[in-house]
């Protein structure tokens, strides 16, 4: 059996060592980067300083090599053929399969900016953008971080090592719109700015300013700000390219079943690539997740996905920020308890639905976060007096 795998990020590297656990036959991996696996979400550290590059990159492609598995670096995918069950590579090289996980991961959104394509402007995804990044950031003077999510957030820290003014730009009126709600984003503001990173939300950006080069950005507002560095982290768009291509079904992403699978025979897809029953969360555990069981199904282990809790956790220089679930309910039928000591740069909040929690917000409590965490994803039947206790 020759099992093929598109992509060497999580939901790829995860799969790959699902299979190869199972000896059931060849496991290639074909990734467009020149690293082998690292844990994207580390690069936040990696780029503040708390972690090193040989951390980083724990595992070469010999501990891979002798768990069964083919690493190929630097080897992009330029096409895929159902009917012939091939995948064509960038030099020309057609390699057949008999099953195939594409876990093709995200890439960079940019949105309309006019001057985005100016020396200076930059998007930060992989290792390789970050070691650019440090370079260019020790020379720019003035940052610009555009978005106020948890990328932008997390780049903002690690900029502020390179260059001490840094100022994050938030299109939304609150900072991690997605995790926060009004409170606990006030209280994540308070923090960020008092390391010395400059929050401005509610900011619409319109042109990055300078000739070839950057000198700035102004808002649609008139309001400018300099920069010798743009950096823009406004979210991640599935990179569903190849699977387009081949025809398969793709709706914003790669559209699987509960088992993963496309609507291609032996076509599977996993990640930040995939969209099932209509969302990509792009987020690392869930990747995991369905790497996992893309791997079982394709080793013939038919197995269903069970949607992974969305859970976020941010670290920025000592405060903990955890959001799971759903946290800004949009229906009256959900019940809020909250918990708020701004002093203390402490937030808490439980999301009831049914008579079971659903969600919940914690800034600066990694116990109680992680507690509740667990009850959500158990659906754990709650009522309002006893969250209030968890809280107190």
């Amino acid at each position: 059996m020759r099992f093929v795998i598109v992509g060497g990020g999580v939901a790829g590297i995860t799969a790959a060592l699902e299979l190869g656990n199972r000896r059931l036959g060849t496991v290639a991996v074909y990734s467009d980067e020149t690293y082998p696996y690292y844990y994207r979400p580390q690069l936040a550290e990696f780029l503040a300083g708390g972690v090193t590059l040989e951390r980083l990159l724990r595992r070469d492609l010999a501990w891979y090599k002798g768990r069964g598995i083919d690493v190929h670096l630097g080897r992009s995918v330029t096409r895929v053929e159902p009917d012939a069950r091939t995948i064509t590579l960038v030099d020309g090289t057609r390699v057949e399969y008999d099953k195939l996980l594409l876990a093709t991961g995200s890439v960079p959104f940019v949105p309309p900016l006019k001057g985005a394509d100016k020396s200076g402007v930059f998007t930060w995804r992989t290792l390789a953008d970050t070691l650019e990044l440090e370079q260019a950031a020790s020379f720019c003077g003035k940052t610009i971080v555009l978005g106020g999510g948890l990328l932008g957030l997390e780049a903002a820290r690690g900029l502020l090592r390179f260059c001490g003014d840094v100022t994050v730009l938030e299109f939304f009126p609150r900072l991690l719109p997605r995790q926060l709600d009004v409170e606990g984003a006030t209280v994540l503001q308070h923090f960020v700015e008092s390391l010395g990173i400059r929050v401005v939300v509610g900011a619409q950006a319109e042109e990055v300013l300078g000739d070839q080069v950057v000198t700035g950005l102004r808002l649609k507002d008139g309001r400018e700000f300099p920069a010798g560095l743009v950096l823009v982290a406004a979210g991640v768009r599935s990179q569903a390219r190849l699977a387009q291509e081949a025809g398969l079904t793709v709706d914003r992403g790669i559209v699987v079943d509960e088992y993963m699978a496309t609507s291609a025979p032996d076509i599977y897809a996993a990640g930040d690539a995939a969209i099932f029953k209509g969302y990509s969360w792009a987020i690392a555990p869930i990747a995991q997740a369905q790497g996992r069981i893309a791997a079982l199904n394709m080793a013939g282990e038919v197995t269903a996905y069970d949607v992974v809790v969305p859970s976020t956790t941010l670290k920025v220089v000592g405060i903990d920020v955890s959001s799971v679930g759903i946290v800004n309910p949009e229906t009256a039928d959900h019940i809020e308890i909250r918990a708020l000591e701004a002093e203390a740069n402490s937030y808490k909040k439980i999301v009831l639905h049914g008579g079971r929690i659903v969600g919940s917000i914690v800034i600066n409590n990694k116990v109680l976060a992680k507690n509740l965490e667990n009850r959500i994803a158990q659906r754990e039947a709650m009522t309002p007096d006893q969250a209030r206790a968890l809280l107190a």
